[in-house]
């Protein structure tokens, strides 16, 4: 067989293999269901080691500004925490400058703003749990 002979039967045999089967993209929802399918819900992770429940019961007035961030007291003095997708993405953001100022505890960066020694320790004993190296 001559080389594009080869080339050409091998790219038939690649579209024949990939008509075979369909892939579903779309959920399917239950019959007589009134409540749209979905593939999933991400977990925040502010909350999925209940960071938010350890802040708190160290008496710290925490809002949940979004999924991935908490605002501890008001803005701008207070301290913020920004999660990131893994501790390794932290310390990216650390190391290129786009998150100067910040103290990265796991997957969270901390910028402290004004806040206070204690304000930080509890936030940094929350963040920290379950953190390993």
């Amino acid at each position: 067989m001559r080389p594009r002979s080869v080339f050409t039967a091998m790219a038939f045999a690649a579209l024949a293999v990939t008509g075979c089967g369909s892939v579903r993209v779309q959920p399917t929802t239950p019959a007589g269901s009134s409540k749209l399918a979905s593939r999933g819900q991400v977990d925040s992770p502010a909350t999925m080691k209940n960071h938010v429940g350890c802040l708190r019961a160290a008496h710290l007035s925490v809002q949940v500004v979004s999924p991935i961030r908490l605002q501890i007291d008001s803005a701008p003095s207070g301290p913020t925490i920004v999660f990131t997708a893994t501790p390794g993405a932290a310390q990216a953001d650390q190391i290129d400058g786009s998150a100067q100022g910040a103290e990265v505890i796991g997957p969270a960066l901390v910028y402290p703003n004004q806040g206070s020694d204690g304000e930080l320790g509890a936030i940094g004993a929350c963040l920290a749990q379950g953190v390993q190296g």
